[in-house]
């Protein structure tokens, strides 16, 4: 059997990913914007920048790919105190320090490890290279005499045909310091970073590995971190494609008001941007859909409990 490219693994638009629910992994429709900037970031090998409201389905459509096409899974949530060596690699210092002490109150007898053992492998580490990372750069026997024995941190997702390859999320780099973006240049362009030791952590040419970053746009990013990416905008859904997408989380809920609840959103966006807050994305539209069907509530304004779900699901106070 010859082995698929892996942009051929990529579903067509429109094609929808059912959802996981023993891992909890939400139904997908991947939209046709989606399914090119994805094929186009597997041809070229770039990360792939996704931009895009909160609540828009940035972060869904990342491990969604992944259980479609059966590709292991990782990802790390920037914050404001992620640094690059948390995505590559940090030195466990408590611990080499903790040792350092035994070894000098037993005079030798317990003797250091190797400053390899004190490695702790980030994100990137496992995408680019998971033999490595489950070694920290040792042999396995010497792993194992130091007591490596970190568990992988990713979602391990298997398929029947090759190829197999491992999707990373990177969620929310709009967060992280502005110093963050051009850092990561390395391991996002040249798929390889420096440890300690002056060695590279490096990609094979045969890995396959997909690269997706998120941002909410709410802080402008390097414009040499945007050259090398392939850029893909989440638009706010129209009401046929909200329909669309709530058909495929709940299958049975009513038409009629999941209709009546999709076209009432423009309104409800615009109305939001009014009063200074933001606009109600998919995932409140999906709230909101449950919440009418299990308490079957009649979308108008003349029914008080869809008035309260509105207001604390679409219109939320207190949000800038």
């Amino acid at each position: 059997m010859s082995k698929r490219a892996s942009w051929e693994l990529v579903p067509p638009a429109d094609a929808c990913f059912a959802g996981d629910p023993n891992r909890k992994i939400d139904p997908y429709l991947f939209s046709a914007e989606a399914v090119t900037a994805l094929r186009v970031a597997l041809v070229t090998q770039r990360p792939l920048l996704v931009a895009g409201l909160p609540g828009c389905g940035k972060t869904c459509l990342a491990e969604a790919l992944a259980a479609e096409i059966g590709w292991t899974f990782l990802c790390e949530t920037i914050t404001s105190r992620t640094r690059l060596e948390k995505l590559t690699v940090e030195i466990d210092h408590l611990s080499r320090l903790h040792d350092a002490q035994r070894a000098a109150a037993t005079n030798g007898a317990c003797a250091l490890k190797a400053d390899e053992a004190y490695y702790r492998p980030g994100v990137f580490w496992w995408a680019l290279d998971r033999g490595s990372a489950s070694r920290h750069n040792l042999s396995a026997d010497d792993a194992r005499q130091c007591g490596i024995c970190d568990a992988f941190p990713g979602i391990e997702r298997t398929r029947k045909a090759p190829p197999h390859g491992t999707v990373l999320l990177i969620d929310e780099i709009d967060k992280a310091e502005p110093d963050l973006p051009n850092d990561l240049l390395e391991p996002i362009d040249r798929r390889r970073f420096r440890l300690p030791n002056g060695k590279y952590v490096s990609a094979s040419p045969e890995h396959e590995l997909l690269t997706v970053i998120t941002t909410n746009r709410e802080r402008e990013l390097p414009q040499a971190f945007l050259r090398r990416c392939v850029s893909l905008v989440l638009d706010e859904p129209t009401p046929d494609r909200l329909v669309a997408i709530a058909r495929k989380h709940y299958a049975d809920a009513n038409l009629g008001r999941v209709e009546a609840l999709a076209a009432k959103m423009t309104g409800f966006r615009a109305k939001a941007r009014e009063m200074g807050r933001r606009p109600p994305g998919t995932s409140e539209f999906l709230d909101a859909v449950r919440a009418s069907e299990k308490f079957d509530i009649r979308i108008s304004a003349d029914d008080p409990v869809w008035r309260q779900v509105e207001r604390a699901v679409l219109l939320k106070p207190g949000e800038p």
